[in-house]
């Protein structure tokens, strides 16, 4: 495994050995979106519509990515997106990928939806980290989550608004990863022929929403599919609101597309705006992040931090992400890619790697800190007119 992982040179590397140990619906419920998968591919296809404009003869000898982000300093500009149950993976799971963040000096999120509770992370890792909340019908639920985080010593809180319903994954549903889960001889036999996962994942640790440990759902109903059906599809902007008077903190807001979500965001609490589709996951032919992040900035005019979540692969992206007005970029496969490819290990070796690329990147374009990728250092690409 140790020489399989010394290849992996970028994120595709990872991704590509990833899916040669996990089985396949495992590997469609990572790599999948919703319906065609058109935002899915658009999320990446975005970044091919800039080209990057280096800066000669400049001394970049030393280069300092560091930027504080969501209260935290942090020793270059990456966020990692909150996932739901990477034990899916690895049993190491979320402990292996806040582990590596800290490591590599960036900010780790933690999902509601997380295979390790709240406190074992913080437990685990005292980097800096964030966690994501959903808003439930029983608002109850959501706040004890909160206060879990803000009494684990969480940094910042990160409200995800974009699922109002369950998203049409036909890739989960022909696989049987739905909720509950409705698995079919061809799915088993895909799990059969992966018997080092099957013995990690169904016997050494099976897979749990170990936030929701011990809470009952109603009888005869899974708690899977109980958590599922806590999704409110009413939540509004006075709901932020109470969420920012609960939290008293730096507040993140993710799944804004639009310059106008953005502003009322602003007017109701969020510190930061996350924009996102949910990494293609749930309205499929939804604008890109990337395509969007231009107008939202301009919006924001400085009133709130902005992240770039969608599609980031390369240290080139993040550099045109940052070039068109990212305070930071937030990626969650790029973590999955490499728990599943090896592990603790494994996530540790992407995250190095990306960083690495970054601070190259970072030198290649002739400058030295964050603050100098600015919209000097971009153009549209050959045949791309904005």
């Amino acid at each position: 495994m140790s020489r399989r992982l010394n290849r992996c040179m970028n994120t595709q590397d990872f991704r590509v050995l990833a899916r040669r140990r996990l089985p396949r619906p495992i590997i469609d419920f990572l790599d999948g979106g919703a319906e065609d998968e058109r935002t899915l591919a658009a999320n990446r296809a975005a970044f091919d519509d800039w080209a990057l404009l280096p800066a000669a003869m400049n001394d970049v000898a030393r280069v300092d990515g560091s930027m504080s982000v969501l209260g935290q300093s942090l020793e270059w500009p990456f966020v990692v997106g909150p996932t739901g149950m990477p034990g899916l993976l690895h049993p190491d799971g979320e402990l292996a990928i806040a582990r590596a963040a800290q490591n590599v000096g960036a900010m780790y999120t933690h999902s509601t939806m997380a295979s390790r509770s709240i406190e074992e992370v913080a437990a685990a890792a005292s980097g800096p980290k964030a966690f994501q909340l959903y808003l439930f019908r029983d608002r109850g639920m959501s706040l004890e989550l909160l206060q879990r985080a803000k009494a684990a010593g969480y940094d910042a809180l990160i409200l995800t608004v974009d699922v109002q319903v369950p998203a049409n994954r036909e890739r989960d549903r022909r696989s049987g990863m739905v909720i509950p889960p409705k698995f079919n001889l061809r799915t088993l036999f895909d799990f059969a022929l992966c018997p080092g996962w099957c013995w990690n994942v169904l016997v050494r640790r099976p897979v749990t929403l170990a936030n929701f440990t011990g809470r009952r759902a109603d009888p005869g109903v899974p708690l899977l599919t109980f958590i599922n059906q806590q999704f409110d599809p009413s939540i509004g902007w006075r709901d932020l609101e109470w969420v920012a008077s609960h939290w008293n903190g730096p507040l993140a807001i993710k799944g804004i597309l639009s310059a106008n979500d953005a502003a009322k965001a602003c007017d109701h609490g969020a510190s930061a705006i996350i924009v996102s589709n949910h990494g293609g996951r749930q309205l499929d032919a939804a604008v890109s992040p990337l395509q969007m992040l231009p107008e939202v900035v301009a919006e924001v005019e400085g009133r709130a931090e902005v992240i770039l979540d969608g599609g980031i692969r390369r240290g080139t992206d993040m550099l045109k992400a940052i070039a068109l007005g990212a305070t930071a970029c937030m990626a969650g496969r790029v973590g999955l890619y490499g728990l599943g490819a090896g592990g603790s290990r494994g996530a540790a070796a992407i995250f190095g790697a990306l960083r690495m690329e970054f601070e190259r990147d970072l030198a290649l374009l002739g400058t030295t800190t964050v603050a100098q990728v600015d919209r000097s250092r971009i153009r549209c690409a050959p045949g791309v007119t904005r």
